[in-house]
């Protein structure tokens, strides 16, 4: 018979297992999401609050526009994170209120020199809606590889543009566009059937889900992209935060899917209605992959849970002889 004090030292020992059990896993999580969060690359992040003067952004900013007024202004009248955000006007004059953020290709930060698989390129920035009910104005944000791109997916961008009025598609929706994509009437992935002046690179709504119709004050428009094959590129827009529509397997040609500026505005006329933008930011995601100290803690586990096999195997043995 097996003494009082061996059943509990197999208690003691089992209750120890499995509190090691309980902090390897969550030590395991930890790593896991550390390694997570590690990993993101911000390739551009400016909120323009860093900024004393208009000569301060224009620095880090240059002006584009060819008439005067040349560059958007720096304002404290609107501000999704105060105090400051940046003023494009309204105007009926092309050319105007148009800058440029230039960094180095994206593709640099990839392993595979370009937007793999399991990679993720994120591009958002909050937009002032001051005129929620007229038709769309051109006033927009490029993502694009070169100051003159021409080839499919080597520009994206998101606000709205004059292709449809408020009515068409659906209603009154934010709008984004894709270089080299013709929007189909019908839509695959659902929503209202797209009208308006459709062809390649037109701006489309954002409008699978019914979600982000417009309305007065700050709003975030983003998009997520990615690749499943290696060669077309995949996109996810979203508003405030809601997935608003998706476009899937743009192109052939995984050499186009790097970029290297950002245009703040469309340096076109926009009937006279008035924009301001703020927060505007870059994100790299690589595919993850496990680092050594993942892989440690995977090994702990199992040997913690080939620690628990054995005392089972242990415990029910025949009882031990005085």
């Amino acid at each position: 018979m097996r003494h009082i004090s061996d059943t509990l030292l197999d208690s003691a020992v089992t209750q120890k297992w499995g509190v090691a059990m309980k902090q390897t896993i969550l030590a395991l999580a930890i790593v896991a999401l550390t390694f997570e969060q590690a990993s993101a690359v911000f390739v551009l992040s400016d909120n323009f609050d860093s900024y004393a003067n208009q000569a301060a952004f224009e620095a880090a900013w240059p002006a584009i526009g060819t008439t005067a007024p040349l560059s958007g202004v720096l304002s404290t009248t609107q501000a999704s994170s105060s105090p400051n955000s940046i003023y494009n006007p309204g105007t009926t004059t092309g050319s105007q209120s148009r800058n440029r953020r230039a960094f180095s290709e994206t593709s640099t930060l990839s392993t595979s020199g370009n937007l793999g698989i399991g990679d993720q390129l994120i591009f958002s920035f909050d937009m002032y809606d001051s005129a929620p009910a007229a038709s769309p104005a051109r006033n927009y944000v490029n993502l694009q590889d070169s100051t003159a791109p021409s080839a499919t997916n080597q520009l994206v961008a998101m606000g709205f543009n004059n292709n449809q009025t408020g009515g068409n598609s659906g209603g009154q929706y934010y709008m984004g566009r894709i270089l080299g994509f013709s929007p189909p009437t019908v839509d695959p992935d659902g929503g209202p059937n797209e009208a308006g002046t459709l062809g390649s690179g037109a701006f489309f709504k954002l409008n699978d889900f019914g979600v982000g119709l417009r309305s007065l004050g700050w709003h975030n428009l983003k998009v997520i992209l990615s690749t499943d094959d290696g060669l077309s590129t995949d996109y996810s827009f979203y508003v405030d935060n809601a997935l608003a529509e998706r476009v899937s397997n743009v192109g052939t040609t995984a050499s186009i899917r790097s970029y290297d500026n950002i245009a703040l505005g469309s340096g076109l006329s926009n009937a006279s209605t008035d924009v301001y933008w703020d927060n505007v930011q870059l994100e790299y995601i690589p595919a993850a992959v496990p680092e050594a100290n993942a892989f440690a803690a995977i090994a702990m586990v199992g040997l913690v849970s080939l620690g628990a096999v054995w005392i089972r195997k242990w415990k029910a043995q025949p009882a031990r002889e005085n």
